[in-house]
């Protein structure tokens, strides 16, 4: 079986597992994943949080395709004394430290990413909010899945299924199409430099990710 873990800024990984794997070693296979030790973990289904590491995943009621919250662990004293909220102050500092995710956050969700960057106690509490949402998000598609799958024979119910497989997969296709190419949604600067190649002029387009340097037959007849 597959199941889904989303942390409180979206970050999600998809585990396959066996159901009668315990919960410490689903927990260990998530260490993999996403670097949370398993003494850091939190894990919540159906806002309920697993607690038992010796239960197996189908004696704790979750089932195929589950989605699951992930949260990390920690208690840090915030300003005045006061606790900041479960993984809230070393998430922020994970994003302080790394620019890409602070970006993706100022796109995004940027009161949170400005409150990371000064406001330590909001971010804890916009953080809070968005897991709340996030939460009452999921349990509502839970129902709803629950509500379809009660009658197999239901043409409607059916339907309602298949479409949200469609949408699934369709959420997937753009998640792909955004981190592989996002020139196909907005507007890219093309940098092109003049070089000279053998004493030739020709015109170079700089590409810094790319695996290794290409050119066209013609160009390649023209510079030898």
């Amino acid at each position: 079986m597959q199941l889904t873990f989303v942390t409180d800024l979206g970050q999600s990984y998809a585990v396959d597992i066996d159901p009668d794997m315990e919960l410490e070693n689903v927990m260990a296979l998530l260490e993999a994943e996403s670097s949370i030790p398993p003494s850091e973990q939190s894990i919540s289904h159906n806002g309920r949080e697993l607690t038992d590491p010796k239960a197996t995943i189908r004696a704790l009621g979750v089932g195929e395709n589950a989605m699951l919250l992930l949260r990390r662990r920690v208690n840090v004293p915030g300003p005045e004394g006061r606790p900041i909220e479960q993984d809230a102050e070393m998430m922020r500092l994970q994003i302080l430290g790394d620019p890409q995710l602070m970006r993706q956050l100022q796109e995004t969700l940027p009161e949170i990413a400005a409150a990371a960057q000064s406001n330590p106690t909001r971010f804890a509490e916009l953080l809070r909010q968005q897991r709340d949402r996030a939460q009452q998000a999921e349990l509502g598609r839970q129902r709803e899945i629950s509500a379809l799958n009660a009658d197999p024979f239901d043409v409607e119910a059916q339907r309602r299924i298949e479409e949200a497989i469609r949408q699934q997969a369709v959420m997937e296709n753009m998640e792909h199409a955004l981190e592989y190419s996002p020139e196909a949604f907005g507007r890219v600067t093309m940098l092109y430099v003049p070089v000279e190649v053998n004493s030739h002029p020709v015109k170079a387009f700089v590409d810094s990710g790319a695996q290794q340097t290409i050119s066209t037959s013609y160009s390649t007849l023209f510079v030898s």
